[in-house]
């Protein structure tokens, strides 16, 4: 018998995409009219219908659900109905939460339609069991989803909502990307812009006083879509956040960069950043708007930390100055009373740690320019002077005979490769001749032992013998990127922070030997690509 309380019943309907093929017999106006009828049948009275379309039954943060919920504590509710327990959710420990404790202790009777499941005649021995296979259903739906996900991802397929700002998506192929004549050239201008040392803060300013619409405000603007996610009354208001995403994406290289983020799990849908290590990155797969030299430069530029100093005066060396010794950085002290130049010291000796000490690695900020300058434009003048002979400043300056080591490598990986492929014959044939009766069990499992172990080797070998060509060739091509480089610079005669973060990885300063007139003081430059430079 129906009690006035339980006379009132609300009808829960949900659907979403972890319904996979059930979807259409799931439908919201299927489920809607099932229900209805049932309702309208045994007597209940609908007070209202909470229906929750495209979200996860994995968890119950669900709109319409709260709702129900709310409406249950208020005592508007007496009866909740839905077409099956999968409906209700595929989160076990939840569904159980509700049905055996949230629903008994406010009197609710709990029906579900297709299951035969009605609290009011008593427990239903097989809940559970459905319950826990919902929640089965989900968790392999998810595992599936990631896994094809990342597969496209691999391919090097575009699989965002909108392609990124500066690409538009390929109308005859929505997993690639093209340029988009419209915001293409300003991603280039601001990596230009970025390459010149300016800030993100500079940039996003000259962005909104020239009325440029953000990326959100664009999208919404062309595409219609995420019209209550960018700001409305400023969609020409560029932040530094905005700026700094751009420029740190290295899709506008040419390559396609997947699988940044995930979810927590199935049942938490919470945002989560994978380490960089298991990001899919996919070489050359759309037309760049930046080079990679450019791009890393951008890169050396957005990454220091600027903090402004006493007297507002630029620090060109921001980010660049290490200690040699214990590898803290060196912190920047402005010009003072009785100190006409700045200096710098180590961090590390600055905070006077107990646990860990340094010396102060004391340097002039005059000393230092010099010094850099002096070497700076020995460098580009010694390039100058071989810029047509790469070999000469290749032997001279990184790896001598690293060309004779390049051959001698490259002719013994293809001995060990020609040797390989042999094994592979002499197996397949000894296999033949074991089936034929020629060789003898024992003997084929001597011979193929010894063979097999061999080939082991040689394919160990092989692995060794590539990595080192890799680096060579590396090299190699790193010294090219350096000389064109500092080639751009052929006259040095003042430092810039375009300059310095361009050709200039890091500067150890070590600590001084002597005092007064005596004192010296050496300042190692790791050069970017090449590193190291023997002091010539």
């Amino acid at each position: 018998m129906i009690t006035k309380q339980q006379s009132k019943a609300a009808i829960y309907c949900r659907l979403s995409r972890d319904d996979g093929g059930d979807a259409e017999s799931n439908s919201i106006g299927n489920q809607r009219s099932l229900l209805r009828k049932y309702a309208k049948d045994q007597g209940f009275y609908v007070y209202d219908e909470y229906i929750d379309d495209g979200i996860s039954g994995t968890t119950f943060e669900r709109v319409d659900f709260q709702r129900m919920i709310g409406d249950i504590e208020d005592g508007r509710v007496g009866t909740v109905i839905c077409k099956d327990l999968s409906r209700f959710g595929r989160n076990n420990a939840l569904v159980a939460f509700y049905t055996e404790i949230f629903f008994p202790d406010n009197d609710i009777r709990f029906i579900c339609v297709n299951d035969g499941i009605d609290s009011a005649k008593g427990e239903n021995e097989i809940m559970g069991f459905k319950s826990i296979i919902n929640e089965y259903y989900a968790r392999d739906i998810s595992r599936k989803i990631r896994s094809s996900m990342r597969t496209i991802a691999e391919k090097g397929h575009f699989i965002g909502c909108h392609a990124p700002y500066g690409y538009r998506l390929d109308p005859d192929d929505r997993h690639h990307l093209l340029p988009d004549e419209t915001t293409a050239p300003i991603v280039k201008e601001m990596f230009a812009w970025a390459a010149q040392g300016i800030s993100c803060r500079q940039i996003g300013l000259r962005l909104s006083d020239r009325g440029i619409l953000t990326p959100r405000a664009y999208v919404a603007h062309t595409l219609g879509k995420y019209q209550e996610f960018h700001n409305k009354e400023f969609p020409r208001e560029w932040n530094n956040s905005c700026v700094t995403n751009i420029l740190k994406n290295r899709e506008y290289c040419g390559h396609m960069v997947s699988q940044k983020e995930t979810t927590k799990s199935f049942k938490n849908k919470r945002t989560v950043y994978r380490p960089e290590s298991e990001w899919v990155i996919v070489r050359n797969t759309h037309e760049p708007l930046v080079d990679e030299q450019t791009y890393d430069l951008v890169q050396s530029f957005i990454h220091v930390r600027k903090r402004p100093n006493a007297h507002h005066e630029e620090n060109i060396f921001a980010g660049l100055l290490k200690c040699a010794t214990c590898g803290y950085g060196l912190a920047y002290n402005s010009p003072c009373k009785g100190r006409k130049t700045a200096v710098y010291a180590c961090n590390l000796y600055r905070q006077k740690s107990r646990i860990r000490s340094c010396t102060s690695h004391y340097i002039s900020y005059n000393s230092l320019y010099d010094a850099v300058l002096m070497k700076s434009q020995k460098l580009a003048g010694f390039v100058t002077e071989n810029e047509g002979d790469f070999e000469t400043f290749y032997n001279q300056y990184l790896q001598d005979g690293a060309a004779l080591t390049d051959r001698a490598n490259q002719q013994e990986l293809d001995k060990s490769r020609r040797r390989c492929s042999e094994l592979d014959t002499i197996i397949k044939r000894l296999f033949e001749q074991n089936a034929l009766g020629v060789v003898t069990d024992e003997r084929f499992a001597v011979l193929s032992q010894e063979y097999e172990t061999e080939q082991k080797s040689l394919r160990d070998k092989m692995e060794q013998l590539q990595s080192v060509l890799n680096r060579e060739r590396d090299s190699l091509l790193n010294a090219g990127h350096f000389i064109r480089a500092i080639a751009r610079y052929k006259e040095i005669t003042e430092l810039t922070p375009a300059l310095l973060h361009e050709l200039i990885e890091k500067i150890c300063v070590h600590d001084a030997i002597g005092t007064g007139k005596a004192r010296t003081q050496k300042v190692d430059i790791h050069w970017r690509f090449v590193g190291l430079l023997p002091e010539k």
